[in-house]
């Protein structure tokens, strides 16, 4: 049986306070935001509300805004770190396509749930503040629990929340039935819900004002262009009239009408004029427009005003598309959320049901939305530096494909093209995965790398790999081309190292290590030892041993990727287990020196901090000042770790490549050896002279990079030097 420790015993298990007022139990009380002043939008009128305002041309603009990009984007379902039996079973019965999976369409749905109608039934919450669902399963004949349906359930109807006493729903009413739903079987979709107010607040909410003042102005506006079209009718009685003419005069003029045969006939000494406005008056139309600015305003569809305003640019217009793309990836993110993993008490759909087939211990896959906001803008510098890393090939395609996307005239008939054609494949052996223990099998199909031109130019299939990765400060080299190696590969592989590790040494070996500096340092400040502070040795052996198998691990990776350099050369390596005993000397260093660099920073902070701390004993003061230092050491920056962990990797790639070089067949042919700098993104000036060295044998080689780094390099623990193979002649 687990025993409670020290530390977690007295820690609260319960609640005292409550969220919010609570509702629910009493009957319908103050069902909405509690500071709402106006009855139209406290819940459930704001209902009813809401449903009027939606159908404002500028808010069904706005809404429009918002879902159409919603329902048009991809939405998948995310699988890492699930079984795949789990996967399948949750994208069958929501109806969305496993991330990463076939993308090919297949049949269309006939029953259960459509996640595009349900997507489109579930945004009406941005409307009404809510939008409730009750799930419904059924039992197939092999006993799995399966969604049947996810039934809508109006907001309108929603007669009563009841709430437990921590502010969650416990169970709704609907005022067209009796029997209570639970809030298991409710999904729950709500805008900025707080506290206890599980009627959300409707982003229409801050349409109210505009909205009611806009639709009065309309009927004032409305009015009067109809009273005003043609004139105010007025009849003058003459002078000197009695009570009876000038009720008569009033009589004529308000009986006059627009028409085609409109006229008067008027007594004598009557006069008839049609009179307009005199003065100055509002301009309704300014004023609408203003207020169709504030309800776009507060949906961050500010751009759809640009077209009716006299101020605009390309500029603002991009700026205000960015804010509103941010907007939607927001409420992908919420809708995403909700839709998997629900609320308290009323489970997301994803989540339940995993729950109803595997329990509550069992990973659940994620609802996501994956390309809201792409936008891949074909410039002329875009595509040159597609064209300069290798990643597309300058076709005549491609070239027709941009005269017709720019509005350029095509190519004359008849005119040859100097466009190069697409990179062959050359014949040769297949290419050896970096993961991979033996050469490719006799026979395999020949798919190997694209010969790369005289010029340099990085094979396709490199730097498409590394596309993201970053940039590299040249071009490849002739050598570095024909030898098949690949930077942003090695680079790749060598930051997913260095990550791993880090993650390691975090979680298994450093907190230990700083722990044990510390009072290390703290009891030699105590027996007033301080000029042994600088001298204290920390066991580091931790560290080592999970640096020594990283550093093997990429070793081997290193080896097998050298190894597929020369396949793409015709050159067959056999399979290598790098078994360099350097390495676990260069990892015991390397950590340490980390041990060195931590006990040299904690002795410099002791003595400034020597003489503080408490008075009442010894073990307090250890503890105090151990205490201390062990918060200073946590808070040093990261960068000498990466610096030491990252040259120990280096070591460990050119240690594996060197292997496999030495494992070449003699019948290979004649090889050289070649230092390359490429992945230096600031390379100092011994290796920028060094780099393109061409050394007469391996051994000269090695002694030119014995652990990792070029010998003279200047940056030493960040130097990324390797050594190329080219087997063949010169």
């Amino acid at each position: 049986m687990a025993t409670t420790s020290k530390w977690a015993k007295g820690a609260p298990t319960t609640d005292i306070g409550v969220p919010d007022f609570a509702w629910g139990q009493w009957g319908q009380g103050l069902l909405s935001d509690w500071w709402e002043t106006s009855p139209e939008l406290i819940w459930p009128q704001s209902v009813v509300t809401f449903g009027r305002m939606r159908h404002d041309p500028q808010i069904k603009g706005v809404l429009s805004a918002y879902l159409f990009p919603l329902m048009r984007a991809n939405w998948a379902l995310d699988p890492a770190g699930c079984k795949d039996e789990v996967v399948q079973l949750v994208a069958d019965d929501v109806g969305l396509p496993i991330l990463g999976a076939d993308p090919n369409p297949s049949g269309a749905r006939r029953r259960g749930v459509i996640w595009k109608r349900h997507l489109r039934q579930a945004l009406t919450y941005q409307i009404y503040g809510y939008a409730p669902f009750e799930r419904r399963y059924r039992i197939d004949p092999d006993g799995l629990c399966r969604l049947d349906n996810l039934g809508q359930r109006m907001p309108w109807t929603v007669a009563m929340m009841n709430l437990n006493k921590d502010a969650t729903i416990d169970t709704i009413q609907q005022s067209t039935q009796h029997t209570p739903i639970p809030a298991s079987r409710l999904v729950w979709y709500v805008s900025d819900q707080e506290g206890a107010n599980w009627a959300g607040i409707s982003p229409l909410r801050a349409c109210y004002a505009p909205w009611l003042l806009k639709h009065e102005t309309w009927r004032v506006h409305a009015t009067s262009i109809r009273r005003f079209g043609m004139g105010v009718p007025t009849v003058t009685a003459p002078a000197g009239a009695t009570v009876a003419q000038v009720q008569q005069a009033q009589q004529l003029a308000s009986a006059m009408r627009v028409g085609d045969q409109s006229g008067a006939g008027l007594p004598s000494g009557f006069k008839y004029e049609l009179q307009g406005l005199v003065g100055s008056v509002p301009d309704p139309m300014a004023f609408i427009s203003y207020l169709d600015s504030q309800i776009s305003r507060q949906a961050l569809a500010g751009l759809m005003d640009l077209a009716t305003t006299v101020h605009g640019a390309r500029a603002l217009g991009e700026t205000f598309l960015d804010f509103f793309i941010l907007s939607l990836k927001s409420l992908a993110d919420e809708v995403s959320l909700i839709a998997t993993s629900g609320w308290p008490e009323m489970p997301g759909i994803v989540t339940d049901l995993v729950d109803m087939n595997w329990g509550p211990d069992e990973p659940a896959p994620q609802i996501v939305c994956t390309d809201l906001g792409t936008n891949y803008e074909l410039t002329e510098d875009v595509v040159g530096k597609l064209v300069q890393f290798g990643a597309i090939d300058p076709d005549p395609g491609l070239d027709n494909f941009l005269r017709k996307r720019w509005g350029l005239p095509q190519r004359e008939p008849g005119v040859p093209s100097d466009i190069p054609p697409p990179n062959p494949v050359p014949d040769g052996p297949k290419p050896i995965p970096a993961n991979a223990d033996d050469p490719a099998p006799p026979g395999a199909e020949e798919t190997g790398s694209p010969e790369p031109e005289p010029g340099g130019k990085a094979p396709s299939t490199a730097i498409a790999s590394g596309l993201g990765l970053g940039t590299l400060r040249r071009k490849l080299s002739p050598v570095e081309a024909k030898a098949g190696f690949e930077p942003l590969t090695v680079r790749q592989e060598h930051a997913d190292a260095l990550t791993a590790l880090m993650a390691a040494v975090k979680m298994q070996a450093l907190d230990p290590l700083r722990d044990q500096i510390s009072g290390l340092v703290a009891a030699a400040v105590h027996d007033g030892r301080l000029g042994d502070v600088a001298t204290l040795t920390p066991d580091t052996g931790v560290l080592a041993g999970l640096l020594a198998d990283a550093m093997a691990g990429l070793a081997q990776t290193a080896a097998n990727r050298l190894r597929g350099e020369a396949a793409t050369q015709g050159v067959s390596i056999p399979a290598v287990t790098v078994a360099d005993p350097r390495l676990e000397q260069v990892a015991a260093a390397r950590a340490g020196m980390l041990g060195a660099y931590l006990t040299q920073q904690a002795a410099s902070r002791a003595l400034q901090v020597a003489a503080a701390g408490p008075a009442d004993s010894a073990a307090r003061k250890i503890e105090h000042t151990a205490g201390s230092l062990l918060d200073f050491l946590t808070g040093l920056s990261d960068r000498p770790l990466t610096d030491q962990l990252g040259a120990a990797l280096s070591a460990a790639t050119n240690s594996g490549r060197s292997a496999a070089m030495a494992a070449a067949p003699e019948d290979a042919g004649p090889v050289q050896y070649a230092a390359s700098e490429i992945l230096d993104d600031n390379c100092c000036d011994p290796c920028r002279d060094e780099d393109g060295t061409v050394f007469a044998s391996l051994d000269d080689a090695d002694a030119a990079y014995p652990v990792g780094a070029y010998i003279n390099c200047a940056g030493g623990a960040r130097c990324r030097g390797v050594v190329v193979a080219l087997w063949g002649g010169e």
